[in-house]
């Protein structure tokens, strides 16, 4: 794994990752040096499949050939990520197909309403939770695009980043500025 985290603002990338088989092999590869067979072992899916989808991960330069095993004297490649994570930055606006990308965005805030809840908020209004995200969305990828990461760049700065850039374009963004204050505001009204 080269990179600790990886700026993707290309949007025939960003399309590639949408798909769902795609997006279950990266995660596979989160922790583990896999071949095609055992990922299709994992995903339930026929190898010759997999190995399509594995094919445009490596031309994307997602994954990358780690090594090698062999299985009953057949040598099998052994394939991890470029990085340990991804993120998607070219704005939601810009993404082809990008209704996969806003429902993956709309389940995760789904998510996040209920966790919210289990947290002790009381019940906040869902829409306005995934309205708030895809407005933050657009904004922190706007802004991140032109970042050039570095051996700084982790988890961490980067959650910090994109907390900052939040905190930042609040005041300056009115249509990031009226989607927080709807969702503040649905978790004060019950």
């Amino acid at each position: 794994m080269s990179d600790e985290i990886r700026v993707i603002d290309d949007p025939k990338i960003i399309k590639l990752v949408t798909d769902e088989t795609r997006r279950a092999i990266l995660e596979i590869l989160r922790v583990n040096r896999l071949s095609v067979a055992q990922m299709a072992s994992i995903l339930e899916k026929d190898q010759s499949t997999v190995y399509r989808h594995v094919e445009k991960l490596l031309k994307a330069g997602l994954i990358e050939q780690a090594g090698e095993r062999k299985d009953h004297h057949i040598p099998e490649k052994l394939y991890s990520r470029t990085a340990k994570i991804f993120f998607l930055a070219p704005g939601v606006d810009s993404v082809p197909g990008n209704d996969a990308m806003l429902k993956q965005l709309a389940k995760s805030s789904g998510a996040v309403t209920g966790m919210l809840g289990q947290i002790g908020y009381p019940a906040g209004d869902e829409d306005a939770t995934n309205a708030m995200f895809v407005e933050m969305e657009k904004v922190v990828s706007r802004k991140l695009r032109g970042l050039k990461p570095d051996s700084t760049l982790n988890f961490y700065t980067l959650w910090k980043l994109q907390t900052a850039i939040i905190i930042l374009e609040m005041d300056r963004d009115p249509a990031l500025r009226a989607k927080l204050k709807r969702f503040v505001e649905s978790y004060h009204e019950k």
